[in-house]
């Protein structure tokens, strides 16, 4: 995999079929010019000509324009172009534009939006494009629409929905076990179609949000979850991140002592690992090769990554979840998990509570060494818990792995 560096500006497209509304966001944005190169184009075949043509980082559309509408437009930037980001505005009533537009645009904005929320969006996209500056990576997420679900997890759910006594706790209890269901719940409700006045992280909260008919819809589209069978090795691979997904993030949460802080710590470290998911599903061959890499060289798999493609699962999983919208301390903690120091931080807060919950949850199901980054809780004054927390937890940890073998 070959980086492509970082370029000095961002280029943005901008799509609609009103030039009056093009020229709003041109005079709107002017401002921006020493920071974003922008395109402005009137409609989606004018758009994917200048794309054929010229390189851009962001795309930018309405989701109502004749001939191609947004949808269309950014399903086939996804497919020609899968490294743009891929963002679409909306001016229907209710939710179906941004149900259709779930599988094909990372971020989705209720119209009329304040001009400050559309630059927000597009400016953190630009941020993160910085964390992964590898451009064959950025287009293998791009094209990331679901990912797999584990199948008894997403069978028990769709026979929940024909229960018309399921209740919101019911279906979170469910979608709270599986990794890809839940970073879908939260890229939905985090959009700033909604205009939430803070971000949502708690499954059942979004669940409660979005409403029972909303998640109904989304688990029974067949574009945002793949609930076919994994076989081999991927089969094992997913079933092992999902045990051990779920146990780091229960170990997370009991560190810290804030119930705010303890729902924020279990789904940051329930999904620190997305992107060995979307490395083992999407690039298998290269997970691989990492994982071959590491056990002869003696390396952690990060590392083994970093030396092979130039970037880790760390660093993917934190791009595709930023794309999507979640809150940036989620896309923090899974970005550096493994590597806390890179963040300075001097309390033990979220991205604590999931690095020494990886480390823990490895060392307690493995028998393994744990990978505990031991200069960190030296500055912290916390060098001495490690050993308390290993036999504090134990017991809990091994009925909860057996426990997850019978899911």
């Amino acid at each position: 995999m070959s980086s492509d560096g970082n370029r000095p500006r961002r280029r943005i497209l901008f799509v609609d079929d009103e030039e009056g509304i093009l020229e709003g966001l041109r005079n709107r944005l002017r401002c921006r010019r020493k920071e974003w190169e922008m395109s402005f184009v009137l409609g989606g075949h004018a758009a994917l000509e200048l794309l054929g043509a010229e390189h851009y980082d962001i795309i930018v559309t309405d989701v109502r324009m004749p001939g191609m509408d947004g949808a269309t437009l950014l399903k086939e930037v996804q497919a020609r172009y899968p490294d743009v980001v891929r963002i679409m505005l909306s001016g229907h009533a209710g939710l179906e534009a941004a149900l259709r537009a779930v599988p094909v645009a990372h971020q989705f904005i209720a119209k009329p939006c304040d001009p400050g929320v559309l630059e927000n969006v597009v400016e953190r996209a630009c941020q993160l494009q910085k964390l992964v500056s590898n451009a064959t990576v950025r287009g293998m997420v791009g094209k990331v629409s679901g990912l797999p679900t584990m199948p008894k997890l997403y069978a028990r759910l769709k026979s929940m929905l024909a229960d018309e006594h399921c209740t919101t706790h019911d279906m979170a209890a469910v979608i709270a076990q599986d990794v890809a269901m839940s970073a879908k719940v939260l890229q939905l409700v985090n959009s700033a179609f909604f205009r939430l006045p803070r971000p949502l992280t708690q499954i059942e909260d979004a669940i409660g949000y979005l409403g029972l008919d909303v998640v109904s819809r989304m688990v029974l589209a067949g574009e945002l979850f793949d609930s076919s069978p994994q076989h081999g090795d991927v089969g094992r691979e997913l079933a092992s991140l999902r045990q051990h997904s779920l146990i780091a993030a229960t170990l997370a949460s009991r560190l810290l002592p804030d119930k705010k802080l303890q729902d924020d710590a279990f789904v940051a470290a329930l999904l620190h690992d997305i992107g060995k998911l979307v490395l083992a599903t999407r690039l298998p061959e290269h997970f691989k090769s990492a994982k071959e890499h590491a056990s002869k060289a003696g390396l952690e798999i990060h590392v083994a990554e970093r030396e092979l493609f130039g970037v880790s699962h760390g660093e993917i999983g934190a791009y595709l979840l930023g794309v999507w919208g979640l809150p940036y301390f989620i896309v923090e903690a899974v970005a550096n998990h493994h590597q806390p120091l890179k963040v300075d931080d001097p309390s033990f807060g979220v991205l604590g509570a999931v690095h020494v919950g990886n480390a823990l949850a490895h060392a307690l199901t493995t028998g393994s060494e744990a990978k505990l980054d031991e200069e960190y809780l030296r500055r912290l004054g916390l060098e001495d818990q490690w050993p308390k927390w290993k036999s504090r937890f134990g017991e809990e940890v091994a009925q909860l792995a057996s426990q997850l073998a019978d899911t």
